[in-house]
């Protein structure tokens, strides 16, 4: 018997490359770029506007920052095809420029940098703030810088020279512009998607809530669902080992009463921690109400964490089901403190609670916890795109 076997070729439409105007730092520039090509890459190998830096390429780092249409963008992350017809400025543009002149100034006065590597990236970041904040409050400036990264400094001159600039701006009566809403952008010669239907198994529960920044510390609050009664889940979250099994990425060494210690393991792109630290377990099951405090730090000694999450169970919708309000306040500092960042934490929390809330169905329901390796950057970057197909949907 013989078999025959036809292969089918399949053929893919290219894009082809695909001439663009931008107004870079006011000059013209007709470039032709290929589908794929970055605007770091168009400013820096075509047009020689070398002080936009490139070092992670993942959009973490914040070191290719520059403006397009009045906005910071990360250029390592912008497809320069996406920007024909756009206004960009980088750290070039900027001669003559008040509000960049005091800046500088400010930085030299203040100390507020060293290697100068993330400098160009910072200051565009700085003279946006400068240019759209509306008071000086320190809280907000580093809320805003958390996107930027210097391995140098530790932020506190530059976060000085940014009030200090923003101290003057206010001095002369000159009022903050805040950005104006940005239209939808189209990428040229590509059509519209549609996002398909998730074929794996759904681990994002049904959940609402809210994230922002009071005094410093990132605050989520989120209400989730189990399919289970509140006795049961009320008693599954009352032994403190079998919820932490629960956790992706957190491992509990050690507890004794109400005192508690262990691990949590996070990667993130390039950026890898081990969170090592120790807490407090308190319940009430009058009210059934629980709170967990701790703190932990990165054995690399790279960053350090500190949080509290409250929770309560109640009475779903039906006898068999329950909510649970969360609440999760927590302040990260050192190299992971990207994490503060709004969209991070929507994502990063999204993905947690849905692996966690996954993970105490299947146990109460006499399942196995899915296996966890850690919070890594591609589960929390899918819980933020599904998290903006939710919210334009």
């Amino acid at each position: 018997m013989t078999m025959h076997t036809t292969h089918l070729a399949t053929q893919q439409t290219v894009p082809e490359p695909l001439d663009i105007r931008l107004t870079v730092n006011g000059s013209d520039s007709a470039v032709r770029v290929a589908p794929r090509t970055q605007l770091a890459e168009i400013l820096r190998d075509e047009l020689n506007l070398t002080a936009t830096h490139l070092a992670c390429e993942q959009g973490v780092c914040g070191a290719c920052t520059v403006m397009v249409d009045g906005r910071p963008v990360r250029a390592c992350l912008t497809f320069a095809r996406d920007c024909d017809g756009s206004r960009v400025d980088t750290l070039e543009g900027w001669q003559g420029d008040q509000l960049m002149d005091r800046l500088r100034d400010a930085f030299q006065r203040n100390h507020a940098l060293q290697c100068g590597f993330c400098t160009p990236g910072m200051m565009t970041t700085a003279r946006d703030l400068v240019e759209r904040l509306d008071n000086a409050d320190e809280t907000r400036i580093r809320n805003e810088l958390s996107g930027n990264l210097c391995r140098c400094t530790g932020y506190v001159g530059i976060v000085g020279a940014i009030r200090e600039v923003i101290e003057e701006r206010d001095a002369a009566g000159i009022p903050a512009r805040p950005t104006a809403p940005m239209a939808p952008r189209q990428a040229p010669g590509f059509a519209p998607f549609t996002a398909r239907p998730d074929t794996t198994a759904e681990v994002t529960p049904a959940m609402s809530g809210e994230s922002r920044v009071e005094d410093g510390w990132t605050v989520v609050r989120r209400n989730v669902v189990l399919d289970h009664p509140p006795e049961a889940v009320w008693a599954h979250f009352r032994d403190l080992p079998a919820v932490a099994r629960c956790l992706p990425g957190a491992d509990l060494s050690e507890t004794d009463g109400d005192r508690f210690s262990g691990h949590v393991g996070v990667r993130f792109g390039p950026i890898s921690a081990r969170f090592e630290g120790e807490g407090r377990f308190a319940a009430d099951d009058a009210t059934r109400e629980g709170k967990v405090s701790g703190r932990g730090k990165d054995r690399g000694g790279q960053s350090g964490v500190e949080g509290e999450l409250s929770f309560t169970v109640n009475q779903g919708e039906m006898a068999t089901k329950s909510t649970v309000d969360v609440a999760f306040r927590f302040r990260i500092e050192g190299v992971l403190g990207q994490f503060n960042r709004p969209e991070l934490v929507n994502g990063l929390v999204d993905y947690i609670l849905g692996e966690f809330v996954a993970n105490c169905n299947a146990v109460l329901s006499g399942g196995a916890v899915r296996e966890s390796r850690g919070v890594s950057f591609m589960a929390v970057a899918l819980s933020v795109l599904k998290g903006l197909f939710r919210r334009r949907g």
